[in-house]
């Protein structure tokens, strides 16, 4: 006797309607220059930092993550010194 067996389900994920289409060399060099164009209008609309308040935003990195550095060293040797006096 032949085994019964349910119909497939659908798959998910990518299944196009279509195959991608080949693009020629032609077609990809105008993809790729358009791209650029637009990525230097784009660049042309950001609001660039002056000198110093690229400084200034620097110097506030480096501060905070050396208090947090500092902060979480201290973290670490309170709970090192805690676990230790625990487990003795």
């Amino acid at each position: 006797m032949a085994e019964q067996r349910s119909p497939k389900p659908p798959v998910g994920g990518s299944n196009p309607s279509w195959p991608a289409d080949k693009l020629g060399k032609h077609e990809i060099m105008n993809k790729v220059a358009k791209f650029i164009t637009e990525v230097k209008t784009e660049l042309k609309k950001v609001s660039w930092p002056t000198k110093s308040e690229l400084i200034n935003s620097t110097i506030v990195v480096i501060v905070a993550v050396v208090i947090m550095a500092i902060f979480i060293g201290l973290c670490d040797v309170v709970l090192s010194n805690a676990i230790n006096f625990i487990l003795r």
